[in-house]
């Protein structure tokens, strides 16, 4: 045995493809001599049994075993040969199939996702693998089609490929701050100012971000190849309150954010509000977009010069704003959100509803970008019973 395994590994590593090819098969053959030998040892351990004593086989086992026995072109008499069953107990299921008696060959059970709805998820992350394009994304894209799905059903069927459990994500408890800055109402009423760095090659860029407390909007980011100043700042402000000037701005405790910043953000009618020492959380909707913003130039190919920087960014920003759905909106973009534009009610597929939809999925990038991936799902529903 260890002369004709080092042979057959040899002819598995041959220089001629024909010869890789013969030890190919001769392996498939191989295994499934082994993987019969073993059916005949299982199905010998069940047959010894007495009838009753047997295990039954479930719905769905049934359903598989009449398939199976389709695809084999198998007669009653050899299916239960195989299956260690009564020839009688197989002719029973076909007759179930003909009298559509689902409760004896099974039935798939009604809050079940349809087969299509399971296929776009796979399809969807074989066509944008990005880490940042999480669960939470594909969800968001997937309700804006039409389509209803939960973020825990998208995390199971993604996990049975790999094996794995879903694993619960903890919370964090945010510190108390008044209502109607955590939670603002209305746009442009309350915005964030922070810092990023962001790493190109062996040059480092400050970037300051502006974003509206409502609807998660970037309304500014200007990149600066030194750090900021608070002159810098404050006409940074100026400039992207033209148009909607909000009522607060919350910053950290950076050096910038001191007494010339507060002055100068007051004379444009704004009231500046700072975080407490080492609580973050009042800001936190700023430092997730800031994390969304490193994600994205870590890996994308970027210029180390400042206009090339800017122009990018001003691509990523467009791209937020209009194609990202975001979790604070449920399935609406930032520009939706602002523009009070409804979202259409989605529709749930299951494999034992009246709709069987023909889903195509399609992945385009903003601007040619290929970090900045756009989905778009088609869903073409047909009623099986008017065809």
């Amino acid at each position: 045995m260890a002369a004709y395994m080092a042979a057959r590994a040899r002819t598995l590593e041959h220089a001629s493809w024909a010869v890789r090819l013969l030890g190919q098969r001769d392996h498939l053959y191989t295994e499934a001599a082994l993987l019969e030998r073993e059916l005949t040892i299982l199905r010998s351990h069940r047959c010894r049994r007495p009838p009753k004593q047997r295990s039954h086989y479930s719905p769905e086992e049934r359903a598989q075993i009449l398939q199976l026995m389709a695809l084999r072109h198998w007669s009653p008499k050899k299916t239960a040969e195989r299956f260690g069953l009564h020839p009688n107990t197989v002719r029973n299921w076909l007759d179930a199939i003909d009298s559509d008696r689902e409760e004896r060959i099974g039935a798939p059970p009604w809050n079940k996702l349809h087969q299509s709805v399971r296929w776009l998820l796979k399809e969807i992350r074989t066509l944008c693998p990005e880490p940042e394009f999480g669960s939470r994304t594909i969800v968001r894209h997937i309700l804006r089609s039409g389509i209803a799905i939960s973020r825990s059903s998208v995390r199971r069927i993604l996990q049975e490929e790999r094996g794995q459990r879903p694993t619960p994500t903890p919370q964090e408890r945010l510190t108390e701050a008044p209502k109607h800055l955590q939670h603002p109402t209305l746009p442009h009423q309350v915005w964030h100012l922070d810092l990023t760095e962001l790493r190109i090659l062996w040059m480092k860029f400050e970037t300051a971000v502006i974003i509206d407390g409502f609807t998660r909007k970037i309304i500014a980011a200007r990149v600066f190849n030194r750090r900021p100043t608070t002159p810098d700042l404050v006409a940074l402000i100026s400039e992207a309150s033209r148009d909607h000037r909000p009522r607060f701005l919350i910053t950290d405790n950076g050096s910038q954010f001191r007494a010339r910043f507060r002055t100068g953000v007051e004379n444009l009618g704004i009231e500046h509000i700072r975080c407490s020492v080492r609580h973050w959380q009042l800001n936190a909707k700023l430092e997730r977009v800031n994390r969304t913003l490193k994600d994205w130039a870590r890996g994308a190919l970027l210029f180390p010069s400042t206009g090339a920087v800017q122009r990018r960014v001003d691509a990523f920003m467009e791209w937020y704003n209009e194609h990202r759905p975001h979790a604070a909106h449920g399935i609406r973009t930032p520009v939706e959100a602002e523009a009070g534009i409804r979202s259409r009610t989605p529709e749930r597929y299951a494999q034992r509803g009246t709709i069987e939809p023909c889903i195509r999925v399609t992945r385009t990038h903003h601007r040619g970008d290929p970090r900045l991936v756009i989905p778009h799902i088609l869903v073409d529903e047909r009623r099986p019973d008017a065809a």
